[in-house]
């Protein structure tokens, strides 16, 4: 049995509804380049027309076997929420993988009479979902994720004329998605463009600083303070050696909470430079650790 829908059986109407909706969609992301606003207003908006118990939008992680999760949905009174479920369906990637970044429409009326995997089955059934309609969201051939409307009260049958709404919906999402994603490379450009202005400041202003006649305490005072502000970092500190190879910390820049190193006594011996006299560093080598303790 086919639920009532806010689809009128006059196509003019139908057709005047669906590009009212779609309208209001362009305009959402002509207005914003806010991925979720964009989002919320259309499954909000798509939901409602077509007077579906959820419409939701699904984001793939393809680095981890095609997992993902719901980022946006806007769901009916009584139906479970599907944001924040993590899914990994590991017969996805072989049966709909291909298909979807193909653009291909799922269009189901009934989940249980469709053929479905078991495990795509188990997790349709844990939303509730009876009949579904799965359109995907690509960017540049590049599978992003998926737009779909769940039926749970019923099983339905889906309309060609619903079917193409939801194709041009999900191919504005992709421009905006597509947008958005430019919008975050530009700024991570402009980011690290002003990062190369600042820190080119601070070599010329430690290079001056250096010229000058000011004594080398100053000097180490200028350096650490400024890397440190540069690389927002707790502690930048100044280590110097001597002739042993033990040696101690001279100078230092460190964030209010921290233990200062500076003034340690007695000299700090580190047997491998000592046994190595001067390790890797004699070579003029840098010594980069992400974790300490790993």
């Amino acid at each position: 049995m086919e639920p009532n829908s806010n689809f009128t059986e006059n196509p003019l109407q139908e057709q005047l509804e669906q590009q009212k909706a779609l309208a209001s969609v362009i305009v959402r992301i002509r207005e914003s380049l806010d991925l979720e606003t964009i989002f919320q207003t259309t499954v909000t908006q798509v939901r409602q027309l077509l007077n579906a118990d959820r419409v939701a939008v699904f984001q793939f992680d393809r680095e981890q076997n095609w997992e993902g999760e719901f980022v946006c949905e806007d769901v009916a009174i009584g139906w479970d929420s599907a944001m924040a479920v993590k899914i990994s369906d590991r017969g996805f990637g072989e049966q709909f993988a291909a298909n979807y970044q193909q653009g291909r429409v799922q269009a189901v009326a009934d989940i249980y009479k469709a053929g479905l995997s078991d495990c795509h089955l188990e997790i349709l059934s844990k939303f509730q979902v009876q009949a579904n309609l799965v359109v995907p969201l690509s960017r540049k051939q590049e599978l992003w994720g998926l737009l779909c409307i769940h039926q749970c009260s019923e099983t339905r049958n889906w309309k060609e004329s619903e079917i193409e709404f939801i194709r041009q919906i999900a191919d504005h999402l992709a421009v905006a998605i597509q947008q958005a994603k430019h919008l975050h490379e530009v700024k991570l450009q402009a980011a690290k463009l002003a990062q190369a202005v600042q820190r080119d400041q601070v070599i010329a202003k430690i290079v001056d600083e250096i010229r000058s006649p000011l004594d080398i305490e100053t000097i180490f005072k200028t350096t650490t303070q400024e890397i440190r502000k540069l690389l927002q970092a707790d502690r930048v500190a100044i280590f110097s050696f001597n002739p042993d190879w033990s040696g101690n910390f001279v100078a230092e820049s460190f964030t209010e909470g921290w233990t200062p190193l500076v003034g340690v006594q007695p000299a700090i011996a580190d047997t491998y430079l000592q046994q190595t006299q001067g390790g890797r560093y004699v070579n003029n080598q840098t010594f980069i650790v992400p974790d300490f303790y790993s």
